[in-house]
């Protein structure tokens, strides 16, 4: 039975997990976007074309630390981490069939209008093409009971 969920970003770099019609113990939030005491407001969350499939349930983020993480509802687990851009992502989204990613790196206003410099910032959109390995969860050992 395939769970559907609502996402949430926050300013307080944390991600809301609600599903619809489910139990309230499925729910959750999981703290990203952070760096030690710095907390960056979480920009965008957009899920991989497979998730309405129900093939997996996969999912990113981006946020005004310049990174972008791939998430796994179901496990809770990130999937992969990447921070290298010197801007803030404020959109990101997946290709028709999730095998490129493609986020925008520009100002975001999360610092306000005062930190805002025109002469030296630079807008790009970039292109990530993704590997199975960064959105699909691996694949869980059964474990056995007692013997």
């Amino acid at each position: 039975m395939m769970l559907f969920a609502w996402h949430l970003g926050s300013i307080e770099g944390r991600v809301e997990v609600q599903h619809i019609e489910a139990q309230q113990a499925k729910n959750f939030t999981f703290k990203c976007h952070r760096d030690n005491s710095d907390v960056y407001a979480v920009n965008t969350i957009s899920f991989h074309p497979e998730c309405n499939k129900g093939v997996h349930a996969t999912f990113a983020t981006s946020g005004s630390d310049g990174a972008y993480n791939f998430w796994d509802k179901d496990s809770k687990q990130r999937l992969k981490a990447l921070q290298w851009c010197n801007q803030q992502i404020p959109c990101r989204a997946f290709n028709h069939d999730g095998t490129i990613f493609a986020f925008a790196v520009s100002y975001d206003w999360s610092k306000g209008a005062e930190n805002h410099m025109p002469a030296q910032a630079q807008n790009f959109i970039l292109l990530h093409p993704t590997q199975d390995m960064e959105v699909k969860a691996k694949a869980r050992v059964a474990t056995s009971g007692r013997k």
